[in-house]
């Protein structure tokens, strides 16, 4: 007596590898499709207005900082939490240690990769060279701080830093 099987056997064919192929390949396509339209989305691609008045303004550039190396100030920065508040404090003194009190000082304060959640701010002078600006809600993380200090409306230090906020 012979024992048969319903069961037919099946083969793997050209179909089959054309189709896993076509699978395997598409969904790397759609995921790739979709980090590019992503990274695209996501970052204007702008690192300066620019470029070409940059470039002309080069020696200019090199000739501020060195004159702000010669003057030796020195801008201690913090990010403050206070209940549900950030504030950015700086500490400003001369060479001589002594603070600086008549200046102005122009902040942001933004993720190192995008300017989506960017805070523009005017410091309050606090007295003894201490100036403080309430920058509102920052989630902890990482922070870039860009500040200027002018004197008489002249720029003479400006710097970018990276605090980590906890």
């Amino acid at each position: 007596m012979a024992v048969t099987t319903d069961k037919a056997e099946k083969k793997f064919t050209g179909k089959h590898m054309l189709l896993w192929l076509f699978g395997f390949f598409g969904v790397m396509f759609i995921a790739n499709g979709f980090f590019v339209y992503y990274a695209r989305t996501s970052w204007p691609g702008v690192v300066e207005e620019s470029p070409y008045q940059a470039s002309q303004n080069y020696n200019k550039t090199l000739a501020e900082a060195a004159a702000q190396n010669e003057r030796d100030w020195h801008m201690q920065l913090a990010l403050k939490r206070s209940q549900q508040k950030a504030f950015l404090v700086i500490d400003a003194k001369d060479k001589d240690g002594q603070p600086l009190t008549d200046l102005t000082i122009n902040a942001t304060v933004g993720r190192q990769v995008t300017e989506e959640f960017d805070h523009v701010l005017t410091l309050s002078p606090s007295g003894d060279g201490i100036y403080q600006g309430e920058i509102g809600m920052l989630d902890p993380g990482r922070w870039r701080v860009e500040f200027e200090a002018l004197q008489q409306g002249q720029k003479l230090f400006q710097t970018h830093e990276v605090i980590a906020l906890k």
